[in-house]
Formats: structure tokens, sequence, C-alpha cells
């Protein structure tokens, strides 16, 4: 009798120590997590590098969520972290908020333009352009503007901190000597530089001059300023700041503002590109001379005979012609991006296209009370002829006219057909406002 005892003694032991002992069961390589289980529930060690630093936390999870995966876990975790970034206010209603994250904070991959409801938040005094301090659960939702579920909001201090990001890619920075000026938009101010994006068509879609600015100068200012130092990565510059003063820039109706071309074949190829163009070259990047040779990969990446890459092929002119504005829409100045995040999918751009299309053209448009759009096609094309060798089996060209009105103005709107992309793909878009 008393074996049997002993022995269910045992069994009930064993059985306790299964169901609630638990023993290390994984260790994963995203930054340390370990993992302990039992068979009525699982404890996590969280040691995981995210893009806001490590998440370390110890969790207990219970039967039937100790079955989850570690991936599984996670995706519910990250539902509940709180993430912070700071940005600047660039729209503000009762009940919504759109920032525009700091160029040094993770959330800058996402998107440039954030928003979040603030039905409920206490007051904070922000206005637009004011530094806030934004906190959110859960993931940025890809929309245009994004999205997140925001938890709190603050004021940051007007008071300018310098930059710690790190700006340009160090393996792959071009230099150039000389001094150097352009019309800029600034868009964030640190005590030690500012962060701006080009008036006019550059290169590059984002600048960061080194310098200290007098308070006078705030974000959204236009300004002339001159460089030197000029160094390029990607579609970023980086410049150290000679002088700065207001710019008196307008916009040149005849321009043809940052046409850039994309090429995408469907294996490595070397292609020729040309222009013929009714008017004057005035900017290319890389240098044109009497047309591009480059090798382009399946992912875009176009490569030129020293080896130096790039997303794109660049080029700004000035045409003669007539643009046709007999169809097309006036679109609220605060509505444009909406609209062209529609209109840009619709004439067959992808989102990183029509990314780079809206963050050049929206800071010079969604100020406006109404904006005059209308997308131009023959008008455009018999005056910037393309010639592509291998020719592309589809070819997208997406140029854009547009001009600021006081008033809506009534007009036949454009209808679009999308193209479906087959093949060695070619895409280019550009515009001119007036």
């Amino acid at each position: 009798m008393k074996k049997k005892i002993w022995i269910s003694a045992i069994v009930l032991l064993v059985l306790l120590a299964i169901l609630f002992i638990p023993i290390p069961s994984g260790v994963y390589k995203d930054g340390g997590t370990r993992e302990y289980s039992a068979l009525t529930y699982k404890i996590v060690n969280w040691n995981r590098l995210t893009e806001n630093g490590i998440y370390t936390e110890t969790k207990t999870y219970w039967f039937p969520d100790n079955f989850k995966s570690i991936d599984e876990l996670w995706e519910e975790e990250a539902q509940t972290m709180v993430h912070s970034f700071s940005a600047t206010v660039v729209e503000l209603s009762d009940d919504y908020v759109v920032v525009q994250p700091l160029s040094d904070q993770a959330e800058a991959a996402s998107s440039d333009r954030i928003s979040f409801s603030i039905r409920g938040f206490a007051q904070i005094g922000a206005q637009v352009n004011a530094l806030v301090q934004v906190s959110y659960t859960g993931y940025i939702r890809e929309t245009y503007p994004a999205q997140i579920d925001a938890v709190s909001w603050s004021l940051i201090s007007m008071e300018r901190q310098n930059y710690t990001g790190q700006w340009l890619d160090p393996e792959n920075i071009t230099t150039l000597s000389g001094n150097f000026s352009n019309d800029l938009v600034i868009t964030e101010i640190y005590a030690d530089c500012f962060i701006a994006t080009p008036m006019i068509p550059l290169p590059f879609s984002e600048v960061k001059i080194n310098g200290e600015i007098s308070e006078k100068w705030c974000v959204g200012d236009q300004v002339l300023v001159e460089y030197e130092n000029y160094r390029t990565s990607g579609n970023r510059m980086e410049a150290d700041l000679l002088s700065i003063e207001t710019s008196t820039f307008q916009i040149d109706p005849e321009a043809c503002y940052k046409p850039v071309i994309y090429l995408y074949p469907e294996e490595t190829t070397q292609v020729s590109v040309a222009l013929e163009l009714n008017g004057e070259l005035t900017c290319t990047y890389p240098a044109y001379n009497t047309g591009w040779e480059v090798t382009a990969a399946p992912d875009g990446t176009l490569t030129d005979r020293s080896g130096q890459t790039y997303h794109y092929l660049y080029w700004e002119g000035n045409v003669h012609t007539q643009w046709d504005l007999s169809q097309g829409f006036c679109v609220k100045g605060e509505d444009t991006a909406v609209f062209l995040e529609d209109a840009l999918a619709k004439l067959g751009l992808t989102r990183r296209e029509a990314n780079e299309f809206i963050v050049y053209w929206l800071p010079l448009m969604e100020q406006n009370p109404y904006n005059l759009i209308s997308f131009q096609a023959q008008a455009y094309t018999d005056v910037a002829k393309l010639n592509i060798s291998p020719a592309p089996d589809t070819l997208i060209r997406v140029f854009m006219v547009w001009r600021a009105s006081e008033d809506y103005v009534n007009l036949e709107p454009q209808e679009f057909s999308t193209p479906e992309r087959r093949g060695f793909t070619a895409v280019e878009w550009g515009g001119t406002g007036f």
C-alpha cells in the first residue's frame, strides 16, 4: 500500500513539474530573447532589437497563449508597446493633427506625414510649425498621410538642440568643391544646422546645411542659401553654410521641373537614354553630355561607367510650348496630398515613385487656397521626346502642370487609364507651375 502511495506521489510531482515548472526552450537571435516553457504557461524574457532601441520586458503567457510562436507573441506585444518620436506640426484641427517626423527619427523612414486623432486629449497650445513629442502604440499604417494610434502628445521646448542623426551614407558619398547657392524651404531647425527641401528641382530632395542660423528664421521660410563643401549620397545633400537671406524665387512657367527617369529591366541591361527637347537643358544629373549610358538592374539601380550608382536620371530644362489646361482638377490646398496619392496611382506610379513626386511638389502647393492641376499628354511628349534603347515594353510618363488659385474654378475632369507594367518598364515624372 505504501509503495502505491509513493508511486502516486512521484507521478503527481512529475505531472506538476511538467505543468508548472518552466524549462529553457529557446534563445533567439533578435537581441537575446529567452523563452522558458511549461505545459500550462510560458515565460519570455524579451530582449529584442527594435527601430527605437532594445525592448526589455519579462512576460508570462498562460494557456492557450503559451503555445503561440515567438513571432506571434511579438506581434501581440508590439501592439501594446509605446513608441515616441519628435515632429513638427504641419496641419491642425479640433479632431486630428498631421505632423512631419524630424529627419533623425525612425518614423521618418515610414512617411514624411503622419496623422492621428486628438479627440479626448487635453489642449497643449500647439500651433502649426510647433515642435511636439508624440507617443503611440501599435504600428504605423501605410496610408498617406500615415496613421497611428496616439496615446499622448506634448510640446517640446523651442530651445534648439543639436542634430544627432547620420545624414549621409558614409559608404557612398560624392564631393564637389566650390561655392553653390539654391532656393530652399526650411523644414527643420537645429542648433547646429537646418534641414530644407529645394524650391527648384535638384538631383536631391532633402538638404542639410551645417551652421547656426538666427532665431528670426522659422520652419516654412523660403530662403536663398549660399554654401560650400557640397556632399551627396542618394537623394540627400549636405553642405556648410556661407550665407542665408530671404528667397525671391518665382516659378518659371516654361521650365520642366525635375523630370526624373526610372528604368526597370527584367534583367541587368545596358541602357541608352536620349532626349529630344524643344528647348534647352538647364541641369542634368548624372551629366547628360550627348545622352545617358547606364547599366540598369531590375530593382531600378542605375550604374554609370565609373561605378557610381543612382536611383534615377534627372533633367531640367526650358521648353517652348502652350500647356493644355482644357481639362483638369481644382483641388483645395489642404487636400492636395490625398488627391495626388490617388491620381498618381491611377497614372501608374508605384508607391515609392509617387512618394518622391509628392514630397517634392507638396510644400509648394498645400498652403494655397486651391490648386488647378492638369496632367499633360501630347503637349508634353511633343516637346520632350524620350528615346530609350533597348526600347521599353512599358513607358509611363507623368507630367503635371499646376497653378495656385484664390478661388474655386470649375474644370472638366480628366479621365485616367492605368497602364499595365509589362516587361522592361521605364517611368518618368515631372511638372511645372505658373
